[in-house]
């Protein structure tokens, strides 16, 4: 078993911007044929919204496809694996994260990015629990308490609405962002950032 680089739990938008952001980073220098895998059941809330205040999407446009966009988008990046599944374990074996889906497959990590929103937790063997959600806004919304920019313990990191921000799109996205920010500042030894720029004319 090849592990990945980094494991990303969880394919709504904010694992998926997460995912997106590492996978970017395949063109540094430093990267070092890094892999990255995202692993998710494909259930989202936004799969129930229309979009009217997202910055940069056309109003009205359904949740569906800008996850669908966001799909595609990921799949650009030779770094990239999205894999649909169901996990169900996740143990810490010396340096690594072993992942466990409902299918028996398990998959190793040194680095572990959970980002299943606000509404559920379905894993066996983490060390850690989640709290209630200070940004919720009903009871039974949960989150995971983090150093403040998103690592809950070494080298395990929570995103998207997990990590305790507010119901927005935009709020989901740029937590996944930063998360992927960090830990590609660690990779690079410096801080760091993926920025987009139109190809120069030599």
């Amino acid at each position: 078993m090849q592990p990945f680089d980094v494991i990303v739990i969880g394919d709504g938008v904010g694992g998926l911007s997460c995912a997106m952001t590492l996978a970017s980073a395949h063109v540094k220098r430093w990267w070092d044929d890094r892999r990255v895998l995202l692993i998710g059941d494909g259930r989202s809330d936004l799969e129930k919204a229309r979009l009217f205040n997202a910055p940069g999407i056309t109003p009205g446009t359904d949740g569906t496809a800008v996850l669908q966009t966001m799909r595609e988008q990921l799949a650009q990046y030779p770094a990239a694996t999205h894999l649909t599944g169901h996990v169900v374990h996740i143990e810490r074996c010396d340096q690594a994260w072993n992942v466990v889906t409902e299918t028996g497959d398990m998959h190793s990590t040194p680095i572990l990015i959970l980002a299943t929103g606000y509404k559920r937790w379905e894993f066996e063997g983490l060390p850690v629990s989640p709290a209630p959600h200070p940004r919720g806004g009903k009871p039974d919304r949960i989150s995971l308490q983090h150093d403040g920019v998103y690592q809950v313990s070494p080298n395990l990191h929570v995103a998207g609405l997990l990590g305790g921000g507010s119901s927005q799109f935009a709020i989901a996205a740029g937590i996944g962002a930063q998360v992927a920010v960090e830990i590609l500042s660690k990779w690079a030894g410096k801080r760091t950032h993926v920025h987009d720029l139109p190809e120069r004319p030599e």
